[in-house]
């Protein structure tokens, strides 16, 4: 009699837990991955909790009937969580969608919310002995639940079924809780009304799995073509034309599909310029490789004999079998793909040196993007740096990214929206680097030819690019630039977006 309490318990700690992750991805990739998404979905889930739980209580203190009760309840409940997806999408251009979104998020939380009580109360022995134990119990298979939501929803059901499926199946389970509810204490017919209303639900929701589509950043001219989903985020590719297709990553761009230097759509004298400032490198660090155009290009450096590349998200292989133009360098010996956190997998090899480290980084306003551009991650870039060699990251227009390189490295100059940094003073190879820009290479075959006037230009514009410090960027700034850390996080919150 007492183990079915257990059971609910354990299934309610699973689908609320498992529902929060699933909200966090929803609003992380609605709202461009600023860091505030998750506190949001937090706040509006621990409110529901809390309001669930008061009324819980009173629930349990004026109600006989508890499992017909609990399963009415998670019937609704799960028909919400289904639906709820769809209605957030709809209002999610709407100025006060938000508003709309919070209360959705904190319905699912709250008539979750309302049942652990009642687990509690149906669980419990009210005996002398007995009552602190039944009570633990209950406790104990909640906590179960809640470990096992951000095991395998997190790490599991996000990589095999993607965000809407994962929503509509936590949508499914709860209805057949509280169908397992009505069962138990009203029979056969009040449970097959709830499985009926389970699969309407079903159906209507699971024939379309097009929620990240609906959600994904895109252009009239610019569809999506693509989604691709796994527990490391969400892809989407818009197609292009003549500058390659865009990338967006956690519905941020990411980069273009494209190596063409003539277009240069991707800017890619960015990572061209590297050939003049540190010629002859022999190896180099990618950290992050999304299209993989860059790594492109790096493996076109004459003297490159090892290149290793850390990605988080393996999606991008995926998308990378698609564009046989730039898929080339998976196949070169000379590179090494590395599916891992950059921070992790340096801080596990601590022994390779590179001339070269180059990071195509993000936005500096999305979340986590500190560990990529905090003073702490520049000096363990530094540690793996040959002498001589060089970093180079995207500041994405942050002018405090460029003053913390300036506070790591006694050479650190700004290009374009780059940030270059060593050791010594690289600037004057600028002044011969025509010839060492068309030594790249790609197939045997040169990538400029001085010869063609398009290429020319490119190679004139690409090192006539001035060197810039963090100094001349005050006036435009509005105020003195400061050092990021782990600590501040001031690209996320002090200076980043706001959220929504």
């Amino acid at each position: 009699m007492m183990r079915f309490p257990w059971l609910l318990s354990l299934c309610v700690g699973f689908l609320s837990l498992s529902q929060e992750i699933l909200w966090v991805r929803f609003v992380g990739f609605a709202y461009h991955s600023v860091p505030q998404a998750f506190s949001f979905v937090l706040a509006m889930f621990l409110l529901g909790i809390a309001v669930g739980a008061v009324l819980g209580k009173r629930v349990c203190a004026r109600v006989d009937g508890l499992y017909t009760l609990s399963g009415a309840i998670l019937v609704c409940a799960g028909g919400i969580d289904m639906v709820a997806p769809l209605l957030a999408v709809a209002v999610n251009s709407h100025p006060f969608g938000v508003l709309v979104l919070a209360l959705l998020i904190f319905l699912c939380a709250c008539l979750k919310g309302i049942v652990f009580p009642v687990a509690h109360q149906l669980g419990s022995i009210p005996l002398p002995g007995k009552l602190g134990k039944s009570v633990s119990r209950v406790y104990f298979f909640n906590i179960i639940g809640s470990t096992l939501g951000p095991l395998l929803t997190g790490f599991w059901l996000l990589d095999c079924l993607g965000l809407q499926r994962c929503m509509v199946l936590m949508g499914g389970l709860t209805v057949a809780l509280g169908v397992a509810c009505l069962v138990r204490e009203r029979g056969v017919k009040a449970g097959l009304a709830g499985t009926l209303m389970l699969g309407a639900c079903a159906a209507l929701l699971v024939h379309r799995d097009d929620l990240a589509a609906k959600l994904a950043f895109s252009f009239r001219d610019a569809p999506v073509r693509r989604v691709i989903e796994n527990r490391s985020g969400i892809i989407h590719v818009l197609s292009g034309q003549t500058g390659g297709d865009l990338v967006y990553g956690g519905n941020v761009y990411d980069g273009r599909t494209s190596i063409d230097l003539r277009v240069n759509s991707n800017g890619l004298h960015r990572v061209v310029i590297l050939q003049a400032l540190r010629p002859n490198a022999e190896r180099v660090l990618v950290l992050g490789m999304s299209t993989g155009a860059w790594t492109r290009i790096l493996s076109g450096f004459p003297g490159v004999k090892k290149i290793d590349v850390v990605e988080i998200n393996p999606g991008y292989l995926d998308l990378l079998r698609e564009y046989p133009q730039i898929n080339g360098f998976l196949r070169d010996p000379r590179v090494t793909v590395h599916i891992d956190d950059a921070r992790r997998w340096l801080r596990s090899h601590p022994d390779p040196r590179y001339d070269l480290i180059v990071m195509n980084t993000t936005f500096h306003w999305r979340a986590y993007s500190t560990n990529l551009l905090s003073r702490e991650f520049l000096e363990l870039l530094k540690r793996h740096l040959e002498p001589g060699g060089l970093l180079t990251y995207n500041t994405t227009g942050s002018t405090d990214a460029v003053k913390t390189a300036e506070t790591v490295f006694p050479f650190a100059f700004r290009y374009v929206n780059f940030v270059i940094a060593g050791d010594h003073d690289f600037r004057p190879l600028v002044r011969n680097g025509a010839a060492a820009l068309t030594a790249i290479k790609i197939d045997g075959m040169p990538v400029l030819d001085p010869g063609v006037e398009a290429d020319a230009q490119f190679i004139r514009e690409t090192l006539s690019v001035p060197f810039l410090t963090s100094a001349d960027d005050v006036a435009k700034l509005g105020r003195q630039p400061e050092v990021i850390t782990d600590w501040n996080m001031i690209t996320e919150f002090k200076y980043g977006h706001r959220f929504p």
